[in-house]
């Protein structure tokens, strides 16, 4: 049963691509560039080496625990109660993780095609899909991301090399002083540490001698996309950056024409709309999969009907603009990255340390 559910390193690897590009190409550029100007792009460097760090803890883990769960480790090593808590936290880290990025997508959308607050519309069109891939087994799942991932990649990688056409000028270096780049960094955390889903299907992951090459070629590959799109962008508006919210999509509206194919800037679109449903239905899974840790006696169905009633009425009772969306994610998120690069590391340092000491003893 559990091969028939797990999925190899290269889905693993494709998941990975698609959480770390999104969410970091749309409003992430402008907002480092308001706050620490062009060394921005070293709040990116410093906040995908925490990114790189908690895979590679991952890796260890997996290597030292093959077979078991994340959940199963905290059960068995720090007790029932210390489980109970940690996937709670999980619950409300991706519940607000998935408000985020519905808010952004919403005010994206709103704002460059349908301008008509309809926010039904966009329900009907987001919630079914996601909780259609949330609920399919994992394997299913990874299968439909390695299914579009030729897409994915090759219009990520239009975008990015196609950006740099735009590019007429180059800003001025070393506008910010240390303390604006941590500032900036910790402020723009919650952004990133989406790679917890690992921690959380960790049994469900195939992983072999030598994998962790496999598993790093996409994780860099995504990171230098990343960086090359805020480099694109900041060249191309240069001082006005902070004034144009969606990166990707403006470093493409800015280019107008290309080769009589005329505006190309809804490849841009598309490419958000692939992102966003496939990050949105890897949150709801790890959703689903903490609520089902937490409430034990409740299947998936529970699950989803309650995140369904608990998101409508989050996202309908909040006021979705673009300046109480940032708020949110730069004021509240932050205290969440706590479980991806605080609670989450030093429950792996601990169980590794365990099984150190198993072994030491085993060889005594």
């Amino acid at each position: 049963m559990k091969n028939e559910q797990s999925i190899n390193v290269w889905q693993t690897s494709i998941m990975l691509f698609l959480m770390i590009f999104a969410n970091k190409v749309l409003l992430l550029p402008s907002l480092l560039y308001r706050e620490a100007n062009v060394e921005g792009t070293i709040c990116y460097i410093i906040l995908f080496l925490l990114e790189i760090g908690l895979i590679t803890l991952f890796i260890y883990l997996k290597r030292k625990y093959p077979e078991t769960s994340f959940h199963e480790l905290i059960k068995a090593k720090l007790g029932t109660i210390t489980l109970k808590v940690i996937y709670i936290l999980f619950i409300i880290f991706f519940v607000c993780k998935l408000v985020l990025i519905y808010n952004i997508t919403y005010i994206f959308f709103k704002d460059l095609i349908y301008k008509q607050d309809n926010s039904v519309i966009f329900l009907i069109c987001f919630l079914p899909i996601i909780n259609y891939l949330s609920f399919i087994n994992f394997r299913a799942f990874g299968r439909t991301c390695q299914l579009f991932f030729p897409i994915i990649l090759i219009i990520a990688l239009f975008c990015v090399l196609l950006s740099f056409i735009s590019v007429d000028s180059v800003p001025l270096l070393y506008q910010s002083n240390l303390s604006d780049i941590i500032i900036t960094t910790l402020k723009h955390i919650s952004s990133f540490g989406d790679v917890i889903f690992l921690f959380i299907f960790m049994d469900k992951i195939d992983y072999k001698k030598g994998d962790g090459k496999k598993l790093f070629s996409l994780v860099i590959l995504a990171i230098i996309l990343v960086v090359g799109t805020s480099v694109a962008f900041y060249y191309s508006y240069t001082y006005t950056s902070f004034m144009h919210p969606y990166a990707i999509f403006e470093v493409l509206g800015n280019i107008k024409d290309y080769g009589g194919l005329g505006r190309i800037d809804v490849i841009a679109v598309i490419f958000v709309m692939f992102l966003t449903y496939f990050q949105m239905a890897i949150y709801l899974k790890s959703y689903t999969k903490c609520f089902n840790v937490v409430f034990t006696k409740l299947n998936s169905i529970y699950a989803l009907v309650s995140f369904d009633i608990g998101f409508i009425l989050i996202v309908e009772l909040l006021i979705r603009n673009l300046e109480k969306t940032i708020a949110y994610g730069e004021s509240v998120l932050p205290y969440l990255s706590l479980i991806s690069f605080f609670i989450v590391p030093i429950c792996s340092i601990i169980f590794l340390i365990i099984k150190k000491k198993q072994n030491n003893k085993e060889k005594e």
